[in-house]
């Protein structure tokens, strides 16, 4: 494994639970193993699995201490007018986050009722990376796991493109599947030679 530091914006998928009780609206939970993302790292030039981790380890909690606002979507500018609501405390349970919401004054009774009916079931955390340790095995996609990041907002979001499901990241990811299987020192013997021409 090994381990660089990051400075990325990414999102982490919650599921709502939209029991409620005094003081907040409903819950959103995050639970590491389901917010698996596939990316694309244009500095290691590869695609990739993200994990954020969830566990208390692995949050630095500043923001959330002092509440993260729940915006519609992902605005370009997220400013006051946009914010539906505001989170109003957290808690860790095993390596799973959860995070208590409190509806605005801006959030419709429509948009109030889809999440206490699940209709509306997913939020997503926002924030920035800090360091990430990276797992390759042979013959797989590398998975980053976020070993520390800084979550910033919520967002109601539509499901977001798969984009491992066009045409030319499936070819790509068959190409980098396949080098990931050639012997290591095939490997290095080849970026010698590069080198070299």
């Amino acid at each position: 494994m090994e381990t660089k530091k990051k400075q990325d914006r990414e999102v982490c998928r919650a599921l709502i639970n939209p029991e409620s009780a005094e003081g907040y609206d409903f819950q959103a939970v995050a639970i590491p193993s389901d917010n698996r993302q596939l990316r694309y790292s244009y500095e290691n030039g590869e695609y990739f699995y993200q994990v954020l981790r969830t566990g208390k380890e692995n949050l630095k909690t500043e923001r959330m201490d002092s509440g993260l606002p729940l915006f519609d979507n992902h605005p370009y500018e997220p400013g006051a007018l946009q914010a539906l609501g505001i989170t109003v405390g957290y808690d860790f349970i095993d390596t799973n986050v959860v995070m208590r919401v409190k509806f605005g004054a801006r959030a419709d009774e429509a948009l109030k009722s889809d999440v206490q009916n699940k209709v509306i079931k997913t939020v997503s955390i926002e924030g920035g990376i800090l360091t990430y340790t990276i797992e390759r095995k042979q013959g797989e996609i590398p998975v980053y796991y976020a070993d520390l990041w800084e979550p910033e907002s919520l967002h109601f979001a539509p499901v977001p493109q798969d984009i491992s499901a066009q045409i030319e990241v499936k070819r790509a990811l068959a190409d980098q599947i396949e080098k990931s299987k050639e012997p290591e020192t095939d490997n290095s013997l080849n970026n010698l030679i590069k080198k070299f021409k």
